[in-house]
């Protein structure tokens, strides 16, 4: 990475999220929960929603992995709590788009996600950045499978 002022402000987040995770441990009566996989290094998330009135009430997560899986699993559980489960497909697909390099600056949003962004310069860890997203959107399926609140 460079060492832009940006890339450092960047990193310096990705890291605390993985140091200090946010919303990490299993809800203790969750309408659905949702895991991913990444075969190819290992990493692992699990996540775990309450839906109340088509909103993502309370998300949580767990898994083991690298600095980024592990951080973009912290950063979307903030991000995604409180949004509608509707809306979690477009909030992913911006991610995604953002990840692009060159892409134009991804929307405030997607919150501490955007710090994120520099990993689409190494393909190999875009996967990473977006396991989170599949475990969310297993269990936001599941959610819809009859365990909405």
């Amino acid at each position: 990475m460079t060492g832009s002022g940006s890339d450092e402000l960047h990193q310096a987040l990705i890291r605390d999220h993985f140091r200090r995770p946010r919303n990490r441990g299993a809800l203790a009566d969750p309408a659905s929960t949702g895991k991913a996989h990444n075969r190819f290094c290992g990493d692992t998330v699990r996540i775990w929603v309450l839906i109340v009135n088509g909103r993502l009430a309370e998300v949580t997560f767990d898994g083991r992995g690298c600095a980024i899986s592990q951080a973009a699993a912290s950063m979307l559980t903030a991000v995604a709590k409180g949004k509608d489960a509707d809306a979690i497909p477009a909030l992913r697909q911006a991610f995604v788009e953002g990840l692009v390099p060159g892409a134009p600056a991804p929307p405030k949003e997607l919150g501490d996600l955007r710090a994120l962004v520099g990993v689409g310069r190494f393909p190999s860890r875009i996967r990473c950045a977006v396991l989170p997203f599949d475990a969310l959107d297993e269990a936001v399926r599941d959610g819809r499978g009859g365990k909405e609140r």
